[in-house]
């Protein structure tokens, strides 16, 4: 339960949470070889962190991804990111990318923890409706692996070790 920061404050019972999660975590439907059916990546364009500018989905089209939601205020999300980085430089080259969706209000503090950090890859701002539109994001970190198709085949709620992370990535580059 530690590595899986709630999105809402309500004061919720622990026990609640964790089954909450764990139906989540069984039912996410998208991976490929649990049985599920196959979702694909919802269309949007969001603000970029460092600048305002506009990211859409589209821009990514072709590309394997890791779409990470997350929050500068998570502790498991700080520690994940320095995975994230080290992705983005050993698969950059090979159409993959990391995108960051930032679920918070404070552009200012995601552009701070992005320089702090030293992320080397696109940041949005979350829009009110896109953790929805990803199959509803109740906690973070949460991620998404997304293949060239841009089919959503592998949802991950929690942080993620690197090997496990990476394992998952280089099945489908």
């Amino acid at each position: 339960m530690d590595r899986v920061i709630s999105l809402y404050r309500r004061p919720w019972p622990r026990f609640f949470t964790f089954c909450l999660l764990a139906l989540l975590a069984l039912g996410a439907g998208c991976s490929r070889d649990g049985g599920g059916p196959v979702t694909t990546m919802p269309q949007f364009s969001l603000a970029a962190a460092a600048d305002g500018s506009p990211i859409n989905s589209r821009d990514f089209k072709g590309q394997t991804l890791i779409v990470n939601f997350f929050a500068t205020w998570c502790k498991p999300c700080r520690q994940e990111v320095p995975s994230l980085i080290a992705l983005q430089s050993k698969y950059g080259e090979r159409n993959f990318s990391v995108l960051g969706i930032a679920v918070e209000q404070n552009d200012r503090a995601v552009r701070n923890f992005m320089s702090e950090l030293g992320i080397n890859y696109p940041v949005a701002m979350s829009a009110p409706d896109t953790p929805r539109t990803f199959g509803g994001v109740f906690g973070i970190p949460a991620s998404f692996l997304i293949d060239r198709q841009g089919n959503m085949i592998r949802r991950f709620d929690g942080y993620v070790d690197i090997q496990v992370l990476e394992r998952e990535l280089q099945a489908i580059l």
